[in-house]
């Protein structure tokens, strides 16, 4: 009978016990206590800015409106007023040569420690021009080294600059690039040593233009 009495004693303290448990469980979810899961992070807005170039001149319309292109001896043209004393402003130059300015490409980002930026332009066929670089740093920077990649149908290449500076933005033009067919292009390192202590890490803005032949 002992037996039978702790046995039975056993089996009521189990059953209160789990009962206590499924109470507590179900109290804690009345509470909304439950752990909440975290939002996802929203998508970083990229910002992406390009620029308009003189590539010809329509003589009927400037004339219309009281301006003249002028051709240079070097080929060069320009729409200037016909009445120099009108006030009205000159144009920028048409450089001779250069109409493949318009098959360019141009892109930056932005960050609390200055823009990294580059742009690519075609010069001739399966040639381009490349520039890059940043500007806007917080301090001077003494110290910079910065990476470009191009790529095109056949694989992809790099160039390299930098060096000991001192001002707040530095950069590097690459001419006589060759690419064929398309050309994509972009920051692949980029580091400024400013004066204070910082360093500074570019993003990868990157260009693309086709058409290069």
């Amino acid at each position: 009978m002992t037996a039978t009495r702790s046995l039975t004693r056993t089996l009521m303290v189990s059953t209160i016990t789990m009962g206590m448990l499924a109470a507590s469980t179900a109290a804690f979810a009345g509470t909304g206590s439950r752990p909440v899961l975290g939002k996802a992070p929203a998508p970083k807005h990229r910002e992406m800015q390009r620029g308009m170039y003189v590539t010809g001149f329509n003589a009927a319309v400037a004339k219309a409106h009281g301006y003249k292109i002028v051709t240079y001896k070097n080929g060069d043209q320009q729409s200037v007023p016909i009445d120099p004393k009108s006030g009205r402003h000159k144009s920028p130059i048409l450089h001779h040569g250069i109409r493949a300015l318009s098959n360019t490409d141009y892109d930056e980002v932005s960050g609390n420690c200055g823009t990294a930026w580059i742009r690519v332009t075609q010069t001739a066929v399966w040639q381009v021009a490349l520039v890059s670089g940043f500007r806007n740093t917080p301090e001077i920077a003494y110290d910079w080294s910065w990476t470009v990649k191009l790529s095109d149908q056949y694989g992809t290449s790099h160039q390299t600059a930098g060096g000991a500076m001192y001002g707040t933005q530095a950069s590097r033009i690459w001419q006589n690039l060759t690419q064929k067919g398309w050309t994509f292009d972009w920051v692949d390192g980029g580091t400024a040593l400013l004066i204070n202590g910082l360093v500074c890490t570019a993003a990868r803005p990157s260009v693309t233009i086709g058409g290069l032949g």
